[in-house]
């Protein structure tokens, strides 16, 4: 992917030499024009001079200057229309929207709707306004009560983030949201990233109302940790490593690692697929495994492995990345974990975004599918 100050020399670069093209082409018109008369009055004059003296009459060529063909110049068109529109859609302003659900299998706990309006500034920083729609469920397998209600909430939200660099990148957010019980509610966020040549490092800190129905009645927030590593290895070996923690209102926290190691076993331009290995440790500080007010386990240990797939390239229309695993877990039957997201360029400037994480653990609630679209203006 191309940064921004190179798509800017392209495109100085075409219209450079496109400007150049027609410039070239009214000096060489000018030029050709003295010429021919030149020649004219020079071919008058030898005729003249060669009857007088009995010869032919010499003629004199035009000078052989070459303007660009009409070859070249359409090829330039074509490289500014490219570097313009990658320009756009790497860096256009655009309109976009997001929804996602979590689900308990097929039991909802929170529905989340986004419409965005994202503004690039003269630095290239994106300022996100958006306008915002959820709805947390109360949770099925626990009868109704005062507290196990539905809430209905409606609120905006700004988006803060920097200019993408080969090395370094924040992003920070802010929400607030009133509900149908005139509640009012806020979220914060703030994010970090790390570039280098082999691996990647990410951290983020987020504070968010607890998002299930009774989370939302009972007003329990959640401060979040998350810090994400990967480090290229070898060629074909891949490492990550993830670190999480999480502090509730109610005085409860629990903390999750987590390590995967995957294998390139085949690469083509459009297509790989590696294995991989993962294992996970958690400990919380108490057992709320019916997920009620939220999902939370005293003690966690698995272990499992799979299948990653990649489709596509940075540059193709249809990108996806997936993986399907199994663990087997300490005291806990075994489970599936089914992950990917994907992205299809329907049009030029129009993209459809979705992703899915699907486990087959009962009252999990972290069953999510997300969709979304993004729209780049000129």
């Amino acid at each position: 992917m191309m940064r921004v100050t190179e798509y800017a020399k392209l495109l100085f670069i075409g219209g450079f030499f496109l400007g150049c093209a027609s410039t070239w082409s009214n000096v060489t018109a000018e030029i050709k024009r003295p010429l021919a008369n030149s020649a004219h009055i020079l071919k008058v004059s030898d005729s003249t001079n060669s009857k007088k003296k009995g010869k032919e009459p010499k003629r004199v060529k035009a000078s052989p200057l070459k303007s660009l063909t009409s070859q070249n110049v359409l090829r330039l068109t074509n490289l500014r229309k490219d570097v313009s529109e990658s320009v756009r859609r790497e860096k256009g302003n655009s309109v976009s929207t997001n929804s996602y659900a979590i689900n308990d299998v097929f039991e909802p706990s929170t529905l989340s709707n986004v419409v965005s309006l994202n503004i690039y500034d003269k630095r290239w920083n994106v300022h996100s306004f958006s306008g915002t729609q959820s709805s947390m469920y109360s949770l099925s397998f626990t009868s109704e009560n005062n507290v196990n209600t539905r809430r209905d909430l409606i609120g905006f939200e700004y988006r803060f983030k920097k200019a993408d660099s080969l090395k370094f990148g924040y992003s920070a957010r802010a929400r607030l949201e009133r509900d149908n019980e005139s509640q009012t509610y806020y979220q914060l966020g703030i994010g970090a990233n790390l570039k280098g040549e082999k691996r990647l490092n990410r951290v983020g800190l987020e504070y968010f109302p607890v998002r299930t129905g009774p989370g939302h009645v009972l007003e329990i927030y959640r401060t979040q940790f998350t810090n994400y590593n990967t480090f290229q290895l070898t060629k074909r070996l891949k490492q990550a490593a993830a670190f999480e923690t999480n502090y509730y209102s109610d005085e409860h926290a629990d903390f999750i690692v987590s390590a995967r190691t995957e294998f390139l076993l085949f690469e083509s331009e459009l297509f790989r697929v590696s294995p991989l290995i993962e294992a996970a440790y958690s400990l919380g500080t108490i057992n709320r495994r019916d997920s009620y007010p939220y999902w939370m386990a005293a003690k966690r240990t698995y272990g499992g492995g799979g299948f990653a797939l990649g489709i596509g390239s940075d540059n193709s229309p249809f990108q996806m990345l997936a993986d399907a695993s199994i663990f087997s877990e300490v005291g806990q039957p075994n489970f599936e974990r089914y992950t990917g997201s994907l992205s299809y360029r329907v049009e030029n400037f129009t993209t459809l975004n979705a992703g899915f994480e699907v486990y087959t653990i009962d009252n999990f609630y972290s069953n999510v599918i997300q969709l979304g679209m993004v729209y780049n203006f000129k």
